[in-house]
């Protein structure tokens, strides 16, 4: 009875039944789908073999068309350059013109004044570029652009054009350096392609900028004949006409000026113009103070017999009259002794105008090591890529150097004439205490 109630053999069986047959539905359903898919999927792929071979056909019949076409078109090239002759010269030197012609309006300063001049000749230089020929209207384009610069080289022409300046620079991501612009509306004069000048400033024209004025200024001489000859209406003007058309202009401006160059030469160069500068005040007025006690000692002179302690020689005279009455030897003694006192006044601060001239070329050769190092230290850093900023930094630590020998120079003649004054004065001393000692001798 417990067998029976635990399991139920006929409902197992109906239960085995059902899934059996539910498994086989499923089958079957999965066998359609997977048959359909193969019958969709062997049918695409007859497309496409039937597609790739109609490509295949058209690929072909493309191939023999680009070769049919390729010999087509080496025929015309023949049949051009047959046609063509000598004239295939011709558009080859128009070419070359053209292309030229570009190039040299980029930085023309005619271009400031016509700025759209070179769009019809680029135009022609891409079509020439190509196997297009240029038109007759093309190449009397490309002729009166020609003319019109030949004639505008010969002309002095003023016309008002924004200027751009250089206001400061500014670092890209990269860290190079680009400067930034200030425009301005100016008077220009154009002297032919060579030079324009703008008030005090030089400008010079660069594609894709238009004008823009040279950060440093011509001096001297230059700006009188600039102004002369923007000032002028008619007639002739004289002028400094640059042939290479702004680069000489461009190194003379860049040349530093006196100042500049001093600036270089950093806090030993302003410490050696310091004392070239103490030790020549010294010397003038040391000279004028010689000059004045030896014009009070010629004055002495003369009057030897009324002493007076304003001058070297009255003060010795006066030794002389208060010991006049004692024994040569004594005397003679006492006026040296005056003289002795009387020699260091003379030449107070003469040996410190000695010392400068000495100290001068030694701060100078100091700076030019220490810059010297300066210059050598970078071009361990960075190597010797550039000549320029390498001959830039020597020339900087040159600098001290020129200076200590500017100032020695003229610090040793000053000494020279302070101290020959002096040693004239001693000498002039030397003398009416010689005679003084002589006259007593012969008293005596």
């Amino acid at each position: 009875v417990v067998a029976q109630q635990g399991l139920d053999f006929n409902k197992i069986k109906r239960s085995s039944d059902s899934a059996a047959s539910s498994e086989r539905s499923e089958n079957s359903a999965r066998e359609a789908r997977f048959k359909k898919a193969v019958s969709s999927a062997q049918s695409k792929f007859s497309n496409a073999k039937a597609a790739r071979v109609k490509e295949e056909k058209i690929s072909t019949q493309l191939d023999n068309e680009i070769r049919s076409n390729d010999v087509k078109m080496e025929e015309l090239r023949q049949d051009l350059a047959r046609e063509l002759g000598d004239l295939k010269e011709l558009f080859g030197v128009i070419q070359q013109t053209a292309s030229e012609a570009q190039d040299g309006y980029k930085t023309s300063l005619i271009s400031a004044q016509y700025p759209n001049r070179a769009d019809e000749i680029q135009q022609m230089v891409q079509k020439l570029g190509t196997d297009e020929l240029p038109t007759i209207s093309e190449m009397e384009i490309l002729w009166y652009e020609l003319q019109n610069d030949l004639v505008q080289q010969s002309k002095i022409v003023s016309f008002n054009q924004p200027v751009k300046f250089v206001t400061g620079y500014q670092e890209d991501e990269e860290g190079n350096e680009f400067p930034v612009y200030e425009s301005q509306e100016r008077k220009v004069t154009r002297v032919g392609v060579f030079t324009g000048v703008s008030g005090d400033d030089i400008v010079t024209y660069k594609d894709g900028l238009g004008l823009v004025a040279y950060e440093n200024q011509m001096q001297g001489e230059f700006l009188s004949l600039s102004s002369d000859l923007q000032n002028s209406t008619s007639g002739i003007s004289t002028f400094l006409l640059d042939p290479t058309k702004g680069a000489l202009l461009k190194a003379f401006a860049s040349k530093p000026t006196v100042n500049e160059k001093v600036d270089e030469g950093g806090v030993v160069g302003y410490l050696i113009l310091i004392l070239g500068a103490i030790a020549l005040a010294i010397a003038l007025l040391k000279y004028l103070r010689l000059l004045g006690i030896e014009g009070s000692v010629r004055k002495q002179a003369k009057n030897l017999k009324r002493a007076s302690l304003k001058n070297p020689l009255g003060r010795i005279l006066k030794v002389f009259q208060d010991n006049r009455s004692k024994d040569p030897e004594t005397l003679e003694l006492k006026l040296s002794e005056a003289m002795l006192k009387e020699s260091p006044k003379l030449n107070s601060f003469i040996m410190f105008i000695k010392i400068i001239a000495v100290v001068a070329p030694l701060l100078g050769l100091l700076g030019t090591v220490t810059g010297m190092i300066q210059t050598f230290q970078a071009i361990t850093l960075y190597g010797t890529g550039d000549p320029q900023t390498m001959a830039g930094g020597i020339s900087k630590a040159l600098v001290t150097t020129v200076l200590g020998l500017v100032i020695a120079i003229p610090t040793v003649f000053a000494h020279w004439f302070v101290s020959g004054r002096a040693k004239r004065i001693e000498e002039t001393l030397e003398e009416h205490v010689t005679g003084l000692v002589a006259k007593k001798y012969e008293k005596g």
